[in-house]
This record gives C-alpha cells, sequence and structure tokens, in this order.
C-alpha cells in the first residue's frame, strides 16, 4: 500500500472512529475528521501529495480572486493612436498571423452547450469531479485550464485532416500552416489551445522536430476560472489528456521560455495583446497562433482601424477549431501627445476565414 493509500484509510478510519460519539450530523462529522486527517498525514508524510495540495489551493484562491477583483477585460482606448496611422508609418513592417481557435472545450460544454436549464446540474458533476481531484490529490482539473471534450477533440483532428487536403482559395494559409519551414508556430499556456495545436497540426509536427513556442501572452482574456494555467511558469503544457500521442505531448516539443506562468491578477488583457502583437512582429515568417475566442476578438477591437469592421470581426468570436488569417503591421507612429509610439494595425483588406472562420446566427442554427 502506498503513502497516499495509508492517509485515505486513516482518514476513513478516523472518521468513522467519530460515529460512536454520536455527533448531531453524524455523516457530516465522519466526513470533516477524515478530510482532516487526510489532509495532516499529507502534509507531515508525503511531500509529492503536499506540493500538489499547495499548487491546488493556490490556484483555487487566485481563481476566486481573479473573479472578485480581476480586471482582465476592461481598459479604455483614450490615449493611442487610431491603427489606420500604421499604414503610412516611414518603418512599417508586416507580419501574416494565423489565429488558431482551440476546440471545445469541456467549461464550453458546461455552460455554453445545449438547453441553458441543464447548466446548473453540469455544473454540479463538474464541481463533484473537481473535488475528487483534490482529494486524490491530482494535479488534474475539469474548470481549471479547462481541456478539449470528446467534441473538441474531433475538431483538432478535423482541422489536421483539412490542412492535409486543402485546395481552397486560401492555400498560401494552409500551406504556412502544413510547412515547418514557412511558418512559426505558437500556442497559448493554456492547455486546450495546446492539445488543438498538436492534434490540429499532428502531421506537420511527425515530419520535424520544431519546438511550438508557450506564450503567457496569449492566455485568454476573461476572469472566469477556466482561463487559468496549471502549467507552473517555464514549463510545458502538462495533462494534455489520452487524446494526445504520447510523442506529440513530450515536454521537448515546446519552448516554454516565453510561459512566465499566470497572468498578472491585477493585470488587463490589454498588455498581452500588445506584448504578442510585438513578438509576433518580430518573427521573420508566419505565426500560426493557437489561441482563444475574446484574446481573438480583443486583438481584431484593438488593432482594426476605427470603423473597418470585416467579417463582424469586433464583434464575434471564430468558431471551435476555426482558423482565420490576417496581416499585422507594426510601426512607429505619432501619439496623442505628440511623442513618438509604436501601433499596430490590422489590415482590413487582409482578414481572410480559412476554415470555418466567425461564429455567425445563421451558422449557430446550422449546427443546431
Amino acid at each position: 500500500m502506498g503513502p497516499r493509500a495509508a492517509h485515505h484509510l486513516s482518514g476513513l478510519v478516523s472518521g468513522l472512529a467519530v460515529l460512536p460519539l454520536e455527533p448531531e450530523r453524524p455523516a457530516l462529522a465522519a466526513l470533516g475528521v477524515g478530510f482532516c486527517v487526510v489532509v495532516a498525514c499529507t502534509l507531515l508524510f508525503d511531500p509529492q501529495g503536499r506540493a500538489v495540495l499547495f499548487r491546488k489551493l493556490a490556484l483555487y484562491t487566485r481563481g476566486t480572486a481573479m473573479m472578485l477583483v480581476g480586471r482582465d477585460k476592461k481598459w479604455s482606448k483614450k490615449g493611442r493612436p487610431d491603427p489606420a496611422t500604421v499604414a503610412t508609418a516611414k518603418d512599417k513592417t508586416s507580419t501574416r498571423i494565423i489565429f488558431v481557435r482551440h476546440g471545445e472545450s469541456a467549461w464550453n460544454l458546461i455552460f455554453n452547450v445545449g438547453p441553458k436549464i441543464l447548466v446548473p446540474f453540469k455544473a454540479v458533476h463538474a464541481l463533484l469531479r473537481e473535488t475528487l481531484l483534490l482529494l486524490r490529490l491530482d494535479d488534474d482539473s475539469v474548470l481549471y485550464d479547462s481541456p478539449l471534450n470528446e467534441e473538441g477533440l474531433a475538431q483538432a483532428r478535423e482541422l489536421n485532416d483539412l490542412i492535409e487536403n486543402y485546395r481552397g482559395e486560401h492555400l498560401g494559409d494552409v500551406q504556412a500552416m502544413r510547412d515547418p519551414s514557412k511558418s512559426v508556430v505558437c500556442s497559448s499556456n493554456l492547455r486546450r489551445a495546446a492539445q488543438t495545436i498538436l492534434l490540429g497540426l499532428k502531421n506537420r509536427l511527425d515530419s520535424s522536430d520544431e519546438k511550438i513556442q508557450c506564450l503567457t501572452s496569449l492566455q485568454e482574456i476573461s476572469t472566469n476560472v477556466d482561463t487559468l494555467s496549471i502549467t507552473p511558469p517555464h514549463k510545458a503544457p502538462r495533462h494534455l489528456g489520452s487524446g494526445v500521442p504520447a510523442r506529440l505531448a513530450h515536454a521537448d516539443r515546446w519552448d516554454p521560455s516565453l510561459n512566465s506562468g499566470n497572468k498578472r491578477l491585477r493585470g488587463r488583457g490589454l498588455e498581452r495583446l500588445q506584448a504578442f502583437a510585438e513578438w509576433a512582429s518580430q518573427q521573420d515568417k508566419p505565426v500560426v497562433v493557437g489561441g482563444h475566442s475574446l484574446f481573438f476578438r480583443g486583438f481584431f477591437r484593438e488593432f482594426l482601424p476605427v470603423g473597418a469592421n470585416p467579417f463582424n470581426a469586433r464583434d464575434t468570436k471564430i468558431a471551435n477549431g476555426g482558423v482565420v488569417a490576417l496581416t499585422l503591421e507594426r510601426g512607429t507612429v505619432q501619439g496623442p501627445d505628440g511623442s513618438s509610439v509604436v501601433q499596430y494595425r490590422v489590415a482590413p483588406e487582409s482578414v481572410a476565414e480559412v476554415h470555418l472562420g466567425f461564429v455567425t446566427k445563421k451558422k449557430k442554427d446550422k449546427k443546431a
């Protein structure tokens, strides 16, 4: 019997030992005493379990604080020049960027898929699963850093097939996704984005030893707990699930040097949008990006010129497993106060729906 199993057995015995004392609420008393004994034994005798427990408690605390005081989605557009001014900047550079939204996640399945009346029941089920993971001192999670569900895994595999067989009008962008010599690949440090990139680019990754850049700057813009990463700083994404082959999930596949861990508690999404735009602008090849709907929507809202809204990109999400390409321009322009500042521009005419594209009411009705 392993130490952890012994802890659980000790907790069970201790909980049952309370029953002869005839407490007012026997079941609750037994559970409370048993839980306290398991925690005490873990802290005293199980270093690995103790580390997991501390990590989970820190994550739960951060998630609660993020929902209460986080301001990730709140920032003003004042004080920054219109992105349209970049078009005439003397030092203008251009980078092709290909956004790949992650497939459907466990969080999406609970809160966004199916009749709303079922949401409370699905949420309770998820909380029970989360509790069992905590009691087992399992580093995995259902709600935090929510992974792909079965539908999401299928969407990612579908993307790989599409890339392999594509013959449509956006062949140049798809060839950049297909060929490691024609682009660089990066992903959010959230595992649903990592899973989607690993499965969606499976044929490409199987034929090369390239490393995927893991970027904190791509972390989703929201205060929900599913946008917090369970992966420690400067580590490759973890707990990628049985749906991702081990050869792809291996840590050697990643360059985590720019994974600085979770986004700042009181930070704003604008900071990460600008950080990613700057990083992408420094690349000498197109950039394939595994990321998230609200981050991508925020990117269009922030960097499209005022009044431009191709495909209603400011107001709609990219579909799960969808691909949208764009050209990002960078240049030094004059700020409102007369000083020189760096600004970025999404060229409106460059935006292309490569696969699935943006979610419209018509597409929603068709899926339903």
